[in-house]
C-alpha cells in the first residue's frame, strides 16, 4: 500500500516537474498535455486522471513552484542585501517567461489564477524575509508595509528597470536594495528603533 502511494506521488511529481519545465520554456498556449505526458514518461490519461485539465495543471505548477521558490529564495530574515541579491538572480532567470505569461493573463483564467498564486507566494516570502521590520499583529500598518515591500520587489518593476530604463542587472539590484532600505528605515523610525 505504501509503495503504491509512493509510486503515485512520484508520478505526480514527475508530471509537475515536466509541466513546469514546459510552461517555463514556452507560452501556455504552446504547451500541450501530450507534451507534458511525453516529457514525464506517462500516458495522457494518467496526466488527465491526476490533474483533469491543462488549466488545473498550470495552477498546480504555480502552487508547487511558488512553494519551491519560497524555499529556493531562503534568506535570513532581515537580510536586505541577501533578499535583493536573491530576487535579482531569480528575476533575471524568470523575466522572459514572466513577460510571456503576463500577455496571456487577461485571455486565460488559468494563467491569471496561476500568476495570482505566484503573487501570493511572493507576498508570503516577503512576510518571512522581512519579519523583523513588520508589526507582528495583522492590521493596516502591516498590510501597507507588505504592500510597499511587494512594490519594491515586484518583477514588473524589475522588467521596467531592465527593459525600459536600460539598467544593468547590477544597477537594478542596487536600486531595489535602496528602495528596501528606505522602507525598512521608515519602519524602524515608526517602531522607535
Amino acid at each position: 500500500m505504501r509503495q503504491r502511494a509512493a509510486s503515485a506521488e512520484a508520478t505526480q511529481e514527475r508530471i509537475l516537474d515536466a509541466a513546469t519545465e514546459l510552461f517555463l520554456a514556452a507560452s501556455y498556449d504552446q504547451v500541450s498535455l501530450e507534451d507534458v505526458a511525453q516529457r514525464a514518461r506517462v500516458s495522457l490519461p494518467t496526466v488527465l486522471r491526476k490533474f483533469g485539465s491543462k488549466d488545473a495543471l498550470l495552477v498546480a505548477c504555480a502552487r508547487g513552484r511558488s512553494g519551491r521558490e519560497t524555499q529556493e529564495r531562503s534568506v535570513t530574515p532581515g537580510d536586505l542585501r541577501g533578499a535583493a541579491r536573491t530576487l535579482a538572480a531569480r528575476y533575471e532567470l524568470l523575466l522572459p517567461m514572466w513577460k510571456r505569461y503576463l500577455d496571456l493573463e487577461d485571455r486565460y483564467p488559468a494563467v491569471a489564477q496561476a500568476l495570482g498564486e505566484v503573487r501570493r507566494g511572493h507576498l508570503a516570502w516577503l512576510a518571512e524575509a522581512f519579519a523583523p521590520y513588520l508589526p507582528r499583529r495583522r492590521g493596516g500598518t502591516r498590510t501597507r508595509r507588505l504592500a510597499a515591500l511587494f512594490g519594491a520587489t515586484e518583477i514588473y518593476l524589475w522588467w521596467t528597470w531592465r527593459e525600459h530604463l536600460d539598467m544593468t542587472a547590477a544597477e537594478a539590484e542596487k536600486t531595489m536594495l535602496e528602495l528596501l532600505e528606505a522602507i525598512v528605515s521608515r519602519a524602524q523610525k515608526e517602531q522607535g528603533t
